[in-house]
Formats: C-alpha cells, structure tokens, sequence
C-alpha cells in the first residue's frame, strides 16, 4: 500500500494488510455439433475488480465492527466512493465482504472485493468523425482570429470594432507606409474572397454557420476566409452528387483551396497563413462528413440485406436502398489526398495541433471502418460464376450483390470470373 495515504470506503477509514487486483475478459465461445475446439472471440474486459484484505483491532474492534458489518449487509442505490491507496477515487460496489471474528483477543480480520462501475476510455461510445473535426474546427477559427488580430497590431494596422468594411483603410491617412501596404494588400484579397462567396452558394450545414467571430476587421477577414472555404464545399458536393464517388469530392475541394491560395500570392504572409490553415481544416471536415455519411450507409446497406423487399405474391414491401459509396481503396485515397494537403500546409499553419488532431480523427475512423465493415478477401474465379452464387458461397446474403458492384467498381454484372473482391463474412 502507498506510505501516507489510507483507503477510505465510504465512511469507513480502512487498515488494509494487502490488496490485489482481478482483470478479466468476457470471452464469447461458439461450439459446433461434431467438431472439437470452438471460436473464441474477446468481447471486452469485465469491470475491474479489486481484493482487499484488512484488520480491526482493539478499540477499533470495540467501535466499528458490528457496524461495518451491518454496513455491508446495506444495500447501496448508487455507487460507492472508494479511495484507493494506489488509483486514487473510483466509484463502484463492494460485492463478496468475509469476517473472521475474535472477540476474547477483540481482533477481526476481513477481506472484501470491490467493483469499479464505470465504462473505460478505449471502449466508450462510438464518437463520429464529423462531429469531432466539426468542433476543432470552431476552435480553429477562433485561434486564426487572434492570430490576424495580434498580426494586424505589430503591422500598425488597428482592429476597428464594429466594421466589416476593409475599404476603410483609403481615409487613414495617418497610418505609416507597411501599415498601408499591409491593410491594401489584404483589402485585395478580401475582394477575391468575397467574389467567390458571391459567385458559389455554401452548403447549409457550413462551418461558418456555427461560429461566431469577433465584430471587428479581424473577424470579418476570418469570416470571409471561412466563407469562401464553405463554396468550395458546395462545389465538391456537386462532383460528388455527379461522380458517386468521395474521392472525387475531396481532390475538387483540395484542388480549388490550392487555387485560391496560389491567387492570394499578394496578400500578408499571415493572411496566407491563415487561408491555408482554415482550408487544411475544412478538408479535414468534409473528409470526416463523407467518411461519417459513408459508414452510416453502408450500416444501411447491410442491414436492409435481411429486410424482406417483397410478400408471397411478389409485392414490394420495401424500397432498395443504395448501397455505400466508398470501397476500401476508395476510403484510403480519399484519407490520402486530406492527409497530404494538411501535410502541407503545417510547415506555416496557425494552429497546427488542432490540424494534426483533425488528420488523427480521420485515420481513427479511417482504421475501424476497415476493422469493422472491410474486411475483404480476393477469390481468383475460373469461369463465369453468378454474382449472388458468390455472396451465397462466401456467407453474405444474397442481396449483398449490390455491395460486392461497389466493392469491385463494377455496375450490375449477372457473373463474375477473374480475381474478385468480397466481404469476409
């Protein structure tokens, strides 16, 4: 036990002589008829559990031991605090308590395990990749804000309040020549980020949507930089909508930011800075979306295999869903094409720990969708085979067909032959 720090159990101060720690995992056994051995698979680790052992003595014995035994005979509606010598507070239930009793020498000793009641980090809730980036994405722009503001004030440039006009800068006479120079300079790419706000329509669930920036000249260039970040969006989406194909998506978004960054060769190194960390971050986001929207679909697409599309009599009963859109090759060249322009851009970005988060969260996502839905395997076919005979034959529903189209790039074949990719089952 840990010199200087006592185990506390609730109300009760315990004089431990030894703990022990109890890991175990939940392991699920499938068995088949006539076969020996079974499939063994780790579903988790059963709540930790810890032993520990402790003594009453003396006026000790005389004052808590009919107490602390009445005590854990209670029955507890919600979880215990614990201060563990070693792992500090947890909170749990103690479950199997044993006393051995001597009264004529007033001494107890007493052994108890103890159940820590909670779910650990690595197996929480599921957190979806889109909403994760969405969040650095806000924190990114406030830091970008403060980054252009403290850049404007060493330039000599002040932040006006309550303006969003940067043509302000043709009455300030009393500014010095690099203040001037500074302010125009930006003034001229704020033209060219305006004209692109104009020209293409941002998606409605656009990250300038839920931000809101300081009312000053600094916040009005991170707004519009922003801005033109969410067309380019709205533009990617239409290639998607054209190509069925998120790769696609995010090589048109990163090839347009590219673009208009180059045309931003004018403006304060900051202001490119700044552009170039918001545009990594908002591939990040749109990469994450797709990726998210993706994996949701292809849930979908799994469970409408068991969902019966037609009665007795051939009448439909449910609409076909579309199957998903990213195939495994899909999924890492669309990671690759974010995590390269994003590679980019660190060298100068502003916040680049939150850029390097945002890459982390995609390659996380990127890696259990594999895990959990792509699993794949190649057959090598010899001849013309049915396409749902090879669902069949491989332990995939019938209507996996579908899946195995997009799996293979292919569109509706009847039958297959050659190497053909498909689901592990």
């Amino acid at each position: 036990m840990a010199e200087g720090k006592i185990a506390q159990l609730g109300p009760w101060k315990l004089k431990l002589v030894s703990i022990d720690d109890d890991i175990s995992h939940a392991i699920s056994e499938t068995v088949y008829p006539y076969k020996n051995g079974a499939d063994l698979e780790d579903m988790g680790v059963n709540p930790e559990a810890f032993k520990f052992s402790g003594i009453l003595s003396n006026k000790e014995y005389d004052k808590n031991y009919k107490s602390l035994r009445k005590w854990f005979l209670s029955i507890f509606s919600k979880p215990v605090e614990f201060f563990h010598p070693d792992h500090d507070t947890l909170y749990g239930y103690p479950k199997n308590a044993s006393f051995h009793n001597d009264r004529r020498r007033h001494f107890c000793e007493f052994t108890f395990d103890f159940e820590v009641a909670e779910i650990q980090p690595d197996t929480q809730s599921y957190t979806d990749p889109y909403e994760a980036n969405f969040e650095e994405a806000k924190a990114l722009n406030e830091e970008v804000q403060v980054e252009v503001a403290e850049t404007m004030q060493q330039a000599g440039v002040p932040d006006v309040e309550g303006s969003s006009d940067w043509s302000l800068i043709d009455v300030w006479g009393s500014l010095g020549d690099y203040a001037r120079e500074f302010a125009g300079n930006t003034s001229k790419a704020m033209n060219k980020l305006l004209g692109t706000i104009e020209t293409v329509k941002a998606p409605i669930d656009a990250i300038n949507s839920a931000i809101d920036y300081v009312d000053s000249l600094s916040g009005t260039l991170t707004k519009a930089i922003q801005g033109c970040c969410d067309s380019f969006v709205g533009l990617s989406r239409r290639v998607t909508a054209r190509k069925g194909r998120s790769r696609a998506s995010v090589a048109t978004l990163v090839t347009d930011l590219s673009t208009m960054l180059a045309s931003l060769n004018e403006a304060p190194a900051s202001v490119q800075a700044s552009f170039a960390t918001i545009a990594a971050s908002t591939v990040a986001t749109e990469t994450a979306k797709l990726i998210s929207d993706d994996e949701k679909k292809m849930g979908e697409s799994i469970s409408a295999e068991s969902v019966e599309l037609d009665d007795a009599e051939g009448r439909p009963l449910a609409d076909e869903t579309q199957p998903y859109l990213l195939t495994p090759n899909d999924l890492e060249d669309t990671l690759a094409i974010s995590r390269e322009f994003i590679q980019k851009v660190l060298p100068v970005a502003v916040s680049p720990h939150r850029l390097k988060k945002q890459a982390a969260t995609l390659a996380d996502a990127v890696l259990r969708i594999k895990m959990e839905y792509m699993t794949t395997k190649t057959l090598d076919l010899s001849h013309d085979t049915p396409l749902h005979k090879i669902a069949l034959d491989n332990g995939l529903n019938y209507k996996a067909a579908e899946r195995l189209c997009a799996l293979n790039n292919v569109k509706n074949p009847t039958f297959m032959n050659g190497k053909v990719l498909v689901y592990e089952s």
